[in-house]
């Protein structure tokens, strides 16, 4: 519909309820829009842009202008050139006081329409885009994170919240205006505090950049003109080697002793020992660390398990839970974005039963009984067990073991599986994928195979510690083993 449009009597009465339509006499009369869909108010007022009027819709009121262009396509180089409409916004109703000042700001998107044939809002995006800053560009990145297929997880988006926090000083710095020397200097900066937060907060800015240099690259290409941000200042440090290399880092772990996976010839059955006269004070923990280890997990995989008869069907779907019915313990969502299977060996199976008996008898908020390992706390905001970085010391101490990290645990069921079983079997255990390896799509080891090498590693633990071994096994299939008396005193 066209009419000459004027604040107080048609502007604002337009909404999404009512349509103007022109009565037989000439008249705007409003009419119901019982289907509530979007329309145009074209404006036909003597000092009006050609194309210039308002859109109505559900949320809001929009001033437009529509204008037919011819194409700017290079392609076309004999007779009439084609033409396109290009469909423009000016801005919302409400951030005009008075349409005529809309009329204006139309009819100067009409000229750059004219001049460069393409939509104004665009080419100030574009704009926009070579002043983007270091906080924009981590936040264009956030919001690529979050709106993936599968999104990143929290942990993921605390580490880029932490890399931006250390940057925040360029938080408005735009990125064309950043310079190698002024990177350079603070990474060294960052590192001779932390190298490893330095490498992290580099890595985390170089792909956030590099993510909006992509995007633009793509949009350039599609409307055939020059990116307006296609340098990243964040490869310098490539080029100057600043990050460690894989075997710098393995020696930088090994001097700082940050890795300390348990040696099955002395300090696992040391530390089992120590976890099974623990175990009477603390069932909860030491039967959580058990469990980490035996199965091979992160730590977070195994504090979120939950009982699967506990989970309606809809749950079982997005979470990890352990069925003891069926003998499988299923980690959802694992870091590597797929879900992990594993077989319930025997004395795992044995550990489970007891826990489930110990949650069914004891006096535990209904909110909690489904979790494997529920919060001793009333206090836990995530109602599972959490820390066990207390016990751990104490495991230690006994045992005469100076660190251990909860990834240790994993790191030390690696190391006994490595000796035990094939390298498939061994990434298959441990939930390792490789997408690029073609050959792993044929050498996936079967269901049996796997059961039979997890059972296998479960012994061979649970031997150096003849102690737990009795406690969890001792019966007719596994005859007992003679314990060190030592350790009983």
């Amino acid at each position: 519909m066209k009419t000459t449009l004027n604040q107080a009597f048609i502007i604002n009465k337009l909404s999404i309820n009512v349509k103007p339509e022109l009565s037989s006499s000439g008249k705007v009369v409003f009419e119901a829009n019982s289907d509530q869909k979007p329309y145009i108010v074209f404006d036909d007022h003597r000092d009006s842009p050609v194309g210039f009027g308002v859109k109505v819709s559900l949320t809001k009121k929009t001033y437009v202008i529509q204008r037919r262009v011819a194409s700017s396509d290079r392609n076309v180089s004999e007779g009439k050139k084609p033409s396109s409409v290009l469909k423009v916004k000016v801005g919302n109703v409400s951030d005009f006081p008075s349409i005529d000042q809309a009329r204006e700001a139309a009819r100067q998107l009409v000229q750059t329409m004219i001049a460069t044939k393409r939509n104004p809002n665009k080419i100030k995006r574009e704009l926009d885009l070579a002043e983007l800053t270091v906080s924009e560009a981590f936040a264009q990145y956030r919001s690529h994170l979050l709106g993936r297929t599968k999104p990143a997880k929290p942990n993921t988006l605390n580490v880029l919240d932490k890399a931006e926090s250390r940057l925040k000083e360029w938080q408005n710095l735009r990125i064309k205006d950043l310079t190698g020397n002024e990177i350079l200097r603070k990474f060294d900066e960052i590192a001779s505090r932390a190298r490893t937060a330095a490498e992290q907060t580099f890595r985390w800015a170089n792909v956030a950049v590099k993510h909006a240099i992509e995007i633009e690259a793509g949009n350039a290409q599609t409307q055939q003109r020059q990116p307006s941000l296609s340098y990243n200042p964040f490869s310098i440090l490539k080029v100057q080697k600043k990050f460690r290399t894989r075997s710098e880092l393995e020696d930088s772990y090994r001097a700082k002793g940050v890795r300390n996976p348990l040696s099955p010839k002395d300090t696992l059955g040391r530390f089992l020992a120590a976890l099974h006269n623990k175990r009477g004070f603390n069932r909860l923990g030491c039967d959580y660390l058990l469990l980490t280890i035996l199965t091979g997990a992160r730590k977070e995989e195994t504090a979120t398990l939950c009982w699967r008869e506990a989970l309606t069907e809809d749950e079982v779907r997005t979470t990890s839970y352990v069925d003891l019915e069926n003998r499988v313990i299923r980690f959802y969502d694992t870091k590597n974005r797929n879900d992990h299977e594993l077989p319930i060996c025997d004395a795992t199976k044995r550990i489970l039963e007891d826990r489930r008996d110990i949650v069914n008898d004891t006096e535990i908020r209904a909110d909690k009984r489904k979790w494997v390992f529920p919060a001793r706390s009333s206090r836990s905001k995530v109602g599972h067990y959490s820390d066990s970085k207390s016990l751990r010391e104490y495991i230690c101490q006994e045992a005469g073991i100076m660190k251990l990290g909860m990834h240790d645990l994993r790191r030390t069921f690696g190391r006994v599986a490595e000796g035990l079983t094939s390298y498939a079997v061994v990434k298959r255990l441990l939930n390792h994928r490789n997408t690029t390896d073609p050959t792993e799509r044929y050498a996936e080891p079967d269901k049996e195979r796997v059961f039979e090498a997890l059972q296998l590693i479960e012994l061979h633990m649970l031997m150096t510690s003849p102690e737990l071994y009795n406690t969890l096994l001792a019966s007719a299939k596994y005859p007992p083993l003679p314990e060190n008396q030592e350790n009983k005193e």
